[in-house]
């Protein structure tokens, strides 16, 4: 794996020789040379930057934090494997509204490729079971995976919510929960 490596900074003041403690140019510089390597290193920071910024400017609920955001090295969606580290590409992570409307909130997004993501746009299932039987070729394809995708995560979200439930139904809903997300993953993987 590549890792991308922007040029070095460079202040329009002191060219190459940054002076970062006496020039806000050079320290700028400097930063944004920083953090887009550290975009590349530390996917989950970059996206839940992303993420925070689009539900501001749409309007969106958002109650992410970086530990919550967990990068797959295979897209849940489709199976092909994701790629971390260079520029973007339909194989890049990209995080997932499960529902669209709830926004960026604990337990309704997930990391899937970009081109899952693209591919399913704001659809529910009912959307996304409609492409999948008009489509043609690869796309047919890629729309039926999707259609599974949201189910799984569906069925996920409303275990999860009976989990949520006070005494005995909600430790056994939760048993329930553990056990189909990882049974989801190991799914992922032998794609």
């Amino acid at each position: 794996m590549t890792i991308y490596d922007p040029p070095n900074p460079s202040c329009s003041i002191h060219g190459k020789r940054l002076q970062r403690s006496a020039c806000a140019t050079c320290n700028a510089a400097y930063m944004r040379r920083y953090l887009k390597v550290q975009r590349r290193l530390v996917p989950a920071v970059a996206l839940h930057s992303r993420a925070r910024q689009r539900a501001a400017r749409r309007g969106l609920p958002f109650d992410l934090e970086v530990r919550d955001i967990i990068v797959p090295t295979i897209c849940p969606a489709l199976g092909v494997p994701l790629v971390i580290g260079e520029m973007r590409s339909p194989y890049s992570p990209s995080l997932d509204r499960i529902r669209p409307a709830l926004g960026y909130v604990r337990g309704n997004t997930r990391v899937i490729s970009d081109r899952a993501n693209r591919l399913k746009g704001a659809l529910d299932i009912n959307g996304l079971i409609e492409r999948a039987v008009t489509a043609v070729d690869q796309r047919r394809a890629d729309y039926a995976r999707l259609v599974e995708y949201l189910d799984r995560e569906l069925l996920l979200a409303e275990v999860r919510r009976k989990a949520a439930l006070a005494g005995r139904a909600g430790e056994e809903w939760a048993k329930v929960a553990k056990f189909l997300e990882a049974a989801f993953i190991r799914a992922d993987w032998k794609r």
